[in-house]
């Protein structure tokens, strides 16, 4: 049997999530480059035209589940670095 430390396991998660989040954030300014706005303005502007443009909602769809991923990582860093994991 092996026996790990759990600052090993906090450690592995760290670098994990980290390397995680780093490309979540890359796939984000891509689109905040694309539309020249945060994600706050691309969705009410596109909530607010009256124009249907598919690629848009396409982009918004992407756009809202890797900020819905950044805070997912956001989180886990944050458990992680106050110790709230459990080894089993």
């Amino acid at each position: 049997m092996i026996t790990i430390q759990k600052q090993n396991v906090a450690n592995w998660l760290m670098a994990e999530y980290l390397a995680s989040l780093h490309a979540v954030n890359e796939k984000i300014r891509l689109f905040e480059h694309k539309y020249a706005q945060s994600w706050e303005e691309f969705s009410t502007d596109l909530k607010t035209t009256s124009d249907e443009n598919f690629g848009q909602w396409d982009d918004y769809i992407e756009w809202k589940a890797y900020m819905k991923m950044a805070n997912d990582l956001a989180r886990k860093i944050d458990e992680v670095k106050h110790g709230n994991f459990m080894v089993t």
